[in-house]
């Protein structure tokens, strides 16, 4: 080989090799400035997405609870409507009679139950570990006399149980009427129980005719 054919070669291998060393430092220039901030972008990207599912999940579920708590609430509420609307509230003079014949007659009534009378009998406080004045909270006795069937009256009180669950029957004593046999005269004290204001102990007696 000449020399002039080996200067051409050696020129020749050394522009391939530049050429080369040229194409890998492009390489490695576009590797950092265009495909690695590609890929950080799209791991961002994706952990943003990771993210935002994840909130719309955690929403998803918030307002599936929330509708659930609120059904809970209805419920609980409709529960205790059955209760609150058993309670007596108190009139003049702190007499509660007046709010037991309310919600008792329409059971009466129902019954085939006539109530004659009623009448209230002096509180008994519940014993509680600590005082909570000025609340009082005490079981006040209502007694009625009534009158009806045996069958009647029994039924008179089942309704009771059933329509005011807070009411617990104290007394209950039945005697058949001379005049007719058929006819049950019931003498019943029911309790219920109250809270109010924690004052001066005061006479509770009275009878409605």
């Amino acid at each position: 080989m000449s020399a002039e054919a080996f200067q051409d070669s050696s020129a020749l291998m050394k522009r391939a090799a530049f050429q080369a060393l040229a194409i890998g430092v492009v390489a490695v220039i576009l590797y950092m400035f265009c495909v690695e901030p590609s890929q950080t972008s799209l791991q961002k990207a994706q952990a943003e997405r990771t993210s935002l599912d994840d909130q719309r999940n955690r929403m998803v579920r918030d307002l599936k609870d929330a509708g659930n708590v609120e059904e809970r609430l209805k419920a609980i509420k409709a529960e205790s409507k059955v209760y609150m609307d058993g309670l007596l509230k108190p009139s003049h003079e702190s007499y509660y009679w007046p709010s037991a014949k309310q919600l008792l007659a329409p059971l009466a009534d129902d019954s085939g139950v006539s109530i004659v009378n009623y009448g209230q009998l002096t509180d008994r406080r519940l014993p509680l570990p600590v005082p909570l004045s000025p609340q009082l909270y005490t079981r006040q006795p209502i007694r009625m006399t009534c009158t009806g069937s045996y069958a009647a009256i029994v039924s008179f009180i089942l309704r009771v149980e059933k329509k005011l669950p807070l009411v617990a029957l104290e007394a209950l004593s039945i005697k058949p009427q001379k005049e007719q046999p058929d006819i049950q005269t019931a003498n019943i004290i029911l309790e219920w129980p109250i809270k109010g204001e924690n004052t001066a102990d005061t006479a509770k007696g009275g009878v409605k005719k």
